[in-house]
């Protein structure tokens, strides 16, 4: 088995048990539940098959809401998320992303929290849509979002500078 998927398999792995296990208990302020797992979504490399990142990552999505009976709502954000990150990736870094040549993990961190912003934002949008689904409550799911948001990029931007590799010079 080589590195690469090893990696993933970990990530997958170690980022659904500490969703499940630890963060989903957390309840701060009695809403506030940072969802770490996107960073596997967000970290999962540029190079591999499309079909099998989406899989993955309805996957990711589905087990989450077998675990916290959200009805689908983590899979639909989950692959939706996996859907739009091309777009995303190509804003945040353009001709690295294009000629596949990029490593998401290395890449410099304000790039890499401009990218998790970005996912954190449509992932928690249609997440929190598709909870709530009441258009009366458009305050309340915006409200839910960025809360829920910035609790999210600040324990992921945590994660990041934690285990992200050290750049030789």
């Amino acid at each position: 088995m080589n590195s690469t998927l090893l990696n993933n398999v970990l990530r997958f792995v170690g980022l659904l048990i500490l969703q499940i296990f630890l963060l989903d208990q957390i309840n701060f302020l009695g809403y506030i539940n940072p969802m770490v797992y996107i960073l596997f979504i967000i970290l999962y490399p540029v190079d591999n098959n499309r079909w099998s990142f989406m899989f993955i990552a309805f996957a990711l999505g589905i087990l989450l809401d077998t675990f916290q009976n959200t009805g689908g709502a983590h899979a639909a954000a989950c692959l939706t998320l996996a859907f739009v990150r091309p777009v995303f990736l190509k804003l945040v870094y353009g001709e690295s992303y294009l000629m596949k040549n990029l490593k998401i993990i290395r890449t410099p961190i304000d790039r890499l929290l401009l990218l998790s912003v970005l996912s954190v934002i449509i992932h928690h949008l249609i997440f929190f849509s598709l909870v709530i689904f009441n258009t009366s409550q458009i305050l309340y799911t915006l409200k839910l979002t960025l809360s829920v948001g910035i609790a999210t990029i600040l324990i992921a931007s945590l994660f990041l500078i934690i285990f992200k590799p050290k750049v030789k010079s």
